[in-house]
């Protein structure tokens, strides 16, 4: 299923159009009638809450392709982010700007297996906007990654097989005297300075990773505990395994898990996750104090307060390995600009889906359309919000 997120989402008649899903999953329903002037409003203005809502522009519907399950539910709503709202939380860039007035991200990612996803995350989070991003990796693929991206900061960490570790670091510098003790914390988890980490893509899951993880979550919670921190891919899987791993977490978090990870952190079978994706989404972002971004067709990004966007958007493009680094890469580096985890989770899942959607028109099919490609479009996505306000 494919849709438009460049629509306004109007008919000739300036009324809105929202196509139900039967529960059935065979048979579309129109409504048609409601102008937008009716619809409920949020305090804000930006965006109608509503528990059904828009999933395409008309040319797009048919009953040939594969239906998209929507969120019927009482007493849970999520509204949808459209260019407008996306729109109005792209960070200003005005002209006596310079480096430092975008922010410092931190990407710990990769290891020799998935050096790729190392260098999707670092490449999303450079086209974010980010003044600098700085990229903390295992040295052995420091040559290739530096070779290939020209603008990141690269600060290499001790590995054991091809993977970041902090294994038989603890002892050593409990030894030393406070001082060295720090300077070689600091060299370990290199947060310091820095306005948003993101920690997981490609970043696997030895024994030596497990520790380091749970070594830079102790250190973040000690020494800047709301320092915005996204957590993506392998942390989430790492996470998972710990008892009351929620309790790791320094303040601001965003979470990035598909529906199996979220399964692995919940303790759900994915057959509840699924029936379930609106509720569960919000109770467990409020339950664990967090943002949380439950991706997916229609991805859901839920805020610790209990607010909740819907991003109507739903095709296969996605549907490759990679695109969720890019996601998590265009977080951090919205984040280093000063949005707030909530602001800066629902402008990335726009932009991600936009930038995929402007790539699959220049590529031609979604199973050609691979995440590199994306990223090549982010600034054309970026530019198309500014063109709808």
């Amino acid at each position: 299923m494919a849709i438009c997120l460049s629509s306004r989402f109007k008919n000739k008649n300036n009324t809105r159009a929202e196509w139900y899903v039967a529960r059935d999953r065979r048979y579309w329903t129109e409504a048609i009638g409601r102008s937008h002037s009716d619809l409920h409003r949020k305090p804000d203005g930006l965006a109608p809450p509503v528990s059904v809502f828009l999933i395409g522009r008309k040319r797009f519907l048919s009953t040939s392709l594969p239906l998209v399950q929507l969120f019927l539910m009482e007493n849970y709503s999520a509204a949808p982010i459209t260019p407008e709202l996306a729109g109005s939380l792209m960070p200003m860039r005005p002209d006596e700007s310079f480096k430092g007035t975008f922010g410092k991200a931190l990407v710990v990612a990769g290891s020799r297996k998935y050096t790729g996803a190392a260098k999707l995350a670092i490449q999303a989070a450079l086209r974010s906007g980010a003044g600098l991003v700085f990229a903390a990796i295992p040295e052995s693929i420091h040559a290739p990654l530096a070779a290939s991206i020209s603008e990141a900061i690269w600060l290499l960490l001790p590995e054991k097989d091809g993977a970041i570790t902090a294994e038989g670091r603890s002892a050593c510098v409990e030894e030393k005297e406070a001082g060295q003790a720090s300077e070689e914390k600091a060299g370990l988890f290199p947060t310091e300075g820095k306005d948003a980490v993101l920690v997981g893509p490609g970043l696997n899951q030895t024994e030596g990773t497990q520790a380091f993880l749970l070594g830079l979550l102790e250190h973040l919670c000690e020494v800047a505990p709301d320092l915005p921190l996204v957590v993506d891919a392998d942390a989430l899987n790492i996470l998972s395994q710990q008892p009351d791993w929620h309790r790791l977490l320094p303040n601001r978090i965003v979470l990035t898990p598909h529906e199996m990870e979220f399964s692995r952190l919940t303790g759900l079978s994915l057959s509840e996750i699924h029936s379930n994706r609106l509720k569960l989404a919000s109770t467990y972002a409020q339950e664990w104090r967090l943002t949380l971004i439950l991706k997916g067709p229609n991805t859901l990004v839920a805020s610790h307060d209990g607010d909740c966007h819907v991003l109507p958007f739903a095709n296969s493009v996605l549907a490759h390995g990679g695109s969720g680094d890019v996601l998590a890469g265009l977080i951090v580096g919205l984040l280093a600009q000063g949005l707030s985890p909530f602001d800066a989770a629902t402008l990335a899942v726009w932009l991600h889906a936009r930038s995929a959607e402007l790539a699959l028109a220049e590529v031609g099919h979604p199973a050609a359309t691979l995440p590199s490609d994306i990223i090549r479009h982010i600034g054309k996505a970026m530019s198309s919000l500014s063109k709808s306000q």
